[in-house]
């Protein structure tokens, strides 16, 4: 196993992904067919497509036909909201970010992103994390993870948007992990890679408590009335798996979000690239029962109830205060 290989293959997806969202435009000029609405799942956009195809496309160049994919997208759901019209035009859009692709070769890309996942080694891949922050100018993330015995350990967290801390970070950061080597981030602009580390949560200190922009994703007014029994709570709202990233490098001290019913349980694409280099920051990631993260069941964290991301001290009394609060 030659993780250095698989890490740099991870960040040239990320790349390659995030290069295809630049070449979308602005989401104020998508037009009628460039948001596409899921139903419950949410907003499809163009962006979302673009950058799967991209990041299947740079896997599957490094790894062969055999390399396989959970994501989120699918050939079914372009059949469904746009049909071959849509495939038309993100193929032209991946040709502006520079890739040799016809529309018959985005269907194949997002047709191999259907793996039932499991306990054997696949990429797990979430394009557009945070479409809705990602339309109205916040944050968002291109995350890619590699899975093997249900365990992350390659992840990559594109995050155009956010500002760097501890690197020269102009054109945003790309956070990564290897299982067992420990976080870093670096420049989409270039430069070397910076350690990141978690900044440990003392007693009786403000708790930077990072939640979701969108509300209904986490309800996030009731999780802080219950994190306060542990000190003043300081919300850092923001959308996709940059709250992760955010522990992970100090600016926050938890991320915790708590499934919004009883029979709900996430997607392994939200969570694995994320929960890996939050792990290897000195974060403790479980779901709020205290139970580690199981990504081999499927494309869904089908033994997992919600997520407590924390550094050890923290996570603890997180995790109590959660149990007592019911």
């Amino acid at each position: 196993m030659d993780r250095a290989r698989d890490l740099g293959c991870a960040l040239d997806a990320a790349r390659a992904a995030c290069g295809a969202v630049a070449a979308v435009g602005s989401p104020a000029d998508f037009g009628a067919d460039g948001v596409l609405e899921k139903g419950a799942a949410g907003p499809l956009t163009l962006a979302d497509l673009a950058s799967q195809v991209a990041a299947i496309a740079s896997l599957r160049a490094a790894f062969g036909p055999s390399a396989r994919f959970v994501a989120e997208e699918s050939a079914d759901e372009v059949a469904a909201h746009g049909g071959e019209p849509l495939l038309v035009r993100v193929a032209e859009i991946l040709r502006a970010s520079g890739m040799a692709i016809d529309a018959a070769g985005v269907r194949d890309a997002l047709s191999s992103g259907g793996h039932e996942g499991g306990s054997d080694r696949f990429w797990a891949i979430d394009p557009l994390d945070g479409t809705k922050g990602y339309l109205r100018g916040g944050q968002f993330a291109i995350a890619i993870a590699l899975v093997e015995a249900g365990r992350p350990v390659v992840g990559v967290l594109g995050l155009p948007r956010l500002a760097g801390s501890g690197c020269d970070a102009g054109s945003g950061v790309l956070a990564s992990a290897v299982s067992g080597s420990g976080a870093h981030q670096r420049s989409f602009a270039g430069g070397d890679a910076v350690p990141i580390r978690a900044r440990e949560w003392s007693s009786g200190h403000p708790v930077r408590l990072a939640g979701s922009v969108e509300k209904a994703h986490s309800a996030s007014d009731a999780l802080e009335t219950l994190v306060s029994a542990l000190g003043t709570v300081d919300p850092v709202r923001v959308d996709s798996q940059a709250k992760y990233a955010l522990v992970a490098r100090g600016d926050a001290d938890a991320y915790v979000r708590r499934s919004p019913s009883a029979g709900y349980r996430e997607w392994i694409w939200d969570h694995a690239a994320g929960a890996l280099v939050a792990t290897e920051s000195g974060c403790v990631v479980t779901d709020t029962l205290g139970t580690p993260l199981d990504f081999a069941q499927g494309r869904r964290l089908e033994r997992s109830t919600g997520i407590v991301c924390a550094p050890q001290r923290l996570h603890g009394a997180l995790v109590d205060t959660l149990a007592r609060g019911g």
